[in-house]
């Protein structure tokens, strides 16, 4: 399996376990490796349909039972079950920041715990949800502020998803390096990691001349500018998303992702955006870089 893999890249991993429908699951991960990832999801759209024997995934599983294993690392031997986490929760962004402790963290050399933890964040919520969920993760000695057990960080994530809205954005303002206000629109929650295969950014350029004084368009041209937008991506459709756009100075930018290997959705965004007489800029972004400082 390793050699078949190396083959396909050898930064792939793979693992298997009890599958959930079937007696046995295999996954290919691509280890947080957003760029590998959209390799990891054609692996999958390759494989043959689920069966009682064998189903499969481009990410690695939530382990059921794996609290109650006692793990060997760097000649220590540590009970699973006795990691706890300070769980610090950001609604806005829907997201959390994670302090893990185990009582014999100190006694192991300088990057073993954040090894662990993150193998150890793997097996509880999946890499997906470690993906999706958790912002940072921080290793601390103190076990008095980090209290919650395993369930309860799957319940505090299973209380965001079910609060999580679908197409929700969020209005930021700022100043640009002129001194002119600068209007950011940004979806929320704002995750590549639920559109894997759209890993290429393109950032559209729509000058606007009618506009206020301090660099922002007026009520005509905001309407004007909305409707360019919707034409984009209506011409678009499922092929991309629209994450974000900033206004300021003069001019729109809309910053859109699709699929790098579908050229006829890039061609379909090049041409609405001509259209329109905007400037469309291509760049390789498996993991949504450059629209992180929006999220």
């Amino acid at each position: 399996m390793s050699q078949q893999l190396t083959a396909i890249d050898p930064d792939l991993a793979w693992d298997t376990g009890p599958g959930r429908t079937s007696r046995n699951l295999l996954a290919v991960s691509s280890e947080g490796d957003a760029a590998l990832r959209r390799i990891a999801e054609q692996w999958l759209r390759s494989a043959p349909a689920a069966d009682e024997s064998w189903e499969y995934a481009a990410a690695r599983q939530p382990a059921e039972g794996v609290l109650g294993n006692v793990i060997e690392i760097d000649g220590h031997r540590l009970r699973l079950g006795d990691v706890r986490f300070g769980l610090k929760l950001d609604s806005e962004s829907e997201c959390l920041d994670i302090d893990v402790h185990h009582p014999l963290f100190v006694e192991m050399p300088e990057d073993g715990p954040l090894r662990l933890s993150f193998l150890l964040l793997d097996w509880i919520l999946g890499e997906d949800g470690v993906e999706r969920w958790v912002r940072a993760i921080e290793i601390t000695d103190n076990g008095e502020t980090a209290t919650a057990t395993a369930s309860d960080l799957t319940a505090a994530i299973d209380a965001m998803a079910a609060q999580s809205q679908a197409d929700k954005w969020v209005l930021m303002e700022g100043m640009t390096h002129g001194g002119e206000r600068v209007i950011v629109s940004a979806r929320r929650p704002l995750r590549w990691i639920d559109y894997p295969l759209f890993d290429l950014h393109t950032e559209i350029r729509i000058p606007y001349d009618d506009k206020r004084d301090d660099g922002l368009p007026t009520v005509d041209s905001l309407d004007s500018l909305r409707g360019i937008e919707d034409d984009i991506s209506a011409a678009l459709g499922a092929r991309g998303i629209l994450v974000a756009h900033e206004t300021a100075a003069g001019a729109r930018l809309l910053h859109y992702y699709s699929d790098s290997e579908d050229q006829n959705g890039r061609d379909a965004i090049e041409t609405a955006a001509r259209v329109a007489g905007g400037a469309t800029r291509h760049d390789p972004d498996p993991g949504w870089k450059h629209v992180r400082r929006f999220a």
